[in-house]
């Protein structure tokens, strides 16, 4: 079963006037999800992301199926996201990931999210509108291990605890870091280096680099304890970590792109492949649009702006009614191509504001409004 989203411009009058639209497969959200739960066992809690409008996928749409066959939260990066699952009826735990602006702390307390926590600057005010709401406030300390993006540096992570730990109104509920480079480096040796993290690797290398940071991380775990703080949820895992490394599973999980059917990396799917041959991620999105036109051109003849294809032999051309405006890659001109009928048309000359030539030379089938697939199956 498939959701339809239509894909139109914000300043047309009505939505029936759309020109391509985006599929979603529900039955492959499912099965991504099943397969994390699968690896991560009954006890761990899964917080799926649905942050960037589920990654393109429907913020509201692929959180209710997420929820509906395996993960316990959702997470997301801004608190407006947040503000519309809860309008959207879902009341399941929402960990927001991104950064809360002071003067909207109040909001995150009213929609009872939890809020990962990295400046002191954040402790007070949230901790007054938790008062002012009679509630307490469930916070989640990034700690730095070396991403050095979010993160309270691990030097001040025990002060920073201890001073959160003294708010009436604050609750520790979660440790979390991110690692950097997990999905990026060969497999089989990060594999080696974190089958045994607790030892200090020799030099630090790309491969060790997981380790490195899960070994951190215990570290930061075990400093909280020393000042009596102990979150009950610990976390790290993003989509490579959850699905190789059982590691790092702890007491939480936050994947993301592995749950839309994509694999985080190249290196990550081949290995993966060759090891576990039937661990098969699902890709869940397909955009289409359709033919608008379609003409005869002799050979010699120039395509699009530039001039920068001509044509070998004589050529179908097809024109398609979307373009960069509509968000479709100029960097596929004279590189990309599209599906028709299952058969792979190529695109010809460069991606206009509105349109886009593809190649119909080898598929006589295609006629006005076929339907064309711009990404997907």
């Amino acid at each position: 079963m498939y959701l339809t989203i239509r894909h139109y411009s914000p300043f047309m009058a009505s939505e029936t006037s759309f020109l391509s639209t985006v599929e979603i497969s529900r039955s492959a959200l499912a099965h991504n999800m099943g397969l994390v739960r699968s690896l991560v066992g009954p006890s761990v809690t899964i917080a799926g992301c649905v942050k960037s409008n589920a990654y393109g996928h429907g913020l509201v749409e692929a959180g209710r199926i997420f929820l509906e066959t395996g993960t316990d939260w959702l997470s997301v990066n801004a608190l407006f996201e947040a503000v519309a699952l809860r309008e959207a009826g879902v009341s399941a735990p929402i960990y927001i990931m991104g950064y809360v602006p002071n003067d909207q702390l109040g909001e995150v307390i009213k929609q009872d999210c939890r809020l990962v926590v990295y400046n002191r600057e954040t402790l007070a005010p949230l901790n007054e509108e938790a008062r002012k709401l009679g509630r307490r406030a469930k916070i989640h300390i990034k700690v730095e291990t070396g991403n050095n993006r979010q993160g309270v540096p691990a030097h001040e992570l025990m002060s920073f605890a201890q001073e959160a730990a003294a708010f009436e109104h604050l609750e520790i509920e979660g440790l979390a870091t991110h690692f950097a480079n997990i999905e990026d480096i060969h497999i089989s040796a990060a594999k080696r280096f974190l089958e045994a993290f607790s030892k200090q690797p020799s030099e630090l290398t790309p491969a060790s680099y997981p380790a490195t940071q899960l070994r951190r991380f215990k570290e930061a775990v075990e400093a909280l304890k020393k000042v009596g703080v102990e979150p009950p949820l610990l976390h790290c895992a993003n989509s490579a970590a959850t699905l190789l490394f059982p590691e790092t599973h702890l007491s939480m999980v936050r994947p993301g792109v592995v749950l839309y059917g994509l694999w985080p990396s190249e290196e990550m799917r081949s290995y993966l492949h060759k090891k576990q041959p039937t661990l098969k991620l699902m890709p869940a999105l397909s955009w289409r649009t359709r033919l608008s036109q379609i003409k005869e051109l002799p050979t010699g003849s120039t395509i699009g702006y530039g001039c920068t294809y001509k044509t070998k032999r004589p050529t179908r051309l097809g024109i398609l009614p979307v373009g960069y405006y509509d968000g479709y890659d100029r960097g596929l001109s004279n590189n990309g191509s599209v599906l028709i009928e299952g058969r792979r048309a190529p695109i010809l000359g460069r991606i206009c504001m509105n349109i886009t030539m593809i190649d119909l030379t080898e598929i006589p089938e295609a006629h006005l409004e076929t339907p064309v697939t711009l990404l997907g199956r």
